[in-house]
């Protein structure tokens, strides 16, 4: 069960290992794709597991991709977002998946 104010990172740190969670901080990654890993754990934790088990590489590549891809959506429907569509909307609008598959 989630209770309080979760920050960000918090869900993905229950699933992911320390020193992936320590890349992810660094480097090229902001507060999206830490939006994008703690969705990802939280709906999906078998699966981000097996993402990271394939690699760190290749789980750091993957949120890469998927954060410029969120990222680029919402950065163009910015004007959306200050009419109260909420980002999960502009997402689907835009048909970007949000979940690991």
């Amino acid at each position: 069960m989630l209770e309080g104010e979760l920050k960000p990172l918090d869900i993905a740190k229950r699933v992911l290992k320390p020193d992936t969670i320590s890349s992810v901080r660094q480097g090229p990654y902001h507060l999206r794709a830490w939006k994008i890993l703690d969705r990802w754990a939280l709906n999906s934790p078998q699966q981000l597991k097996a993402l990271e088990t394939e690699g760190e590489v290749v789980l750091l590549g993957r949120l890469l991709d998927q954060q410029t891809l969120e990222h680029e959506a919402l950065l163009d429907a910015s004007e959306m977002l200050t009419q109260g569509v909420s980002e999960s909307e502009i997402l689907a609008m835009a048909n970007i998946p949000t979940e690991l598959s």
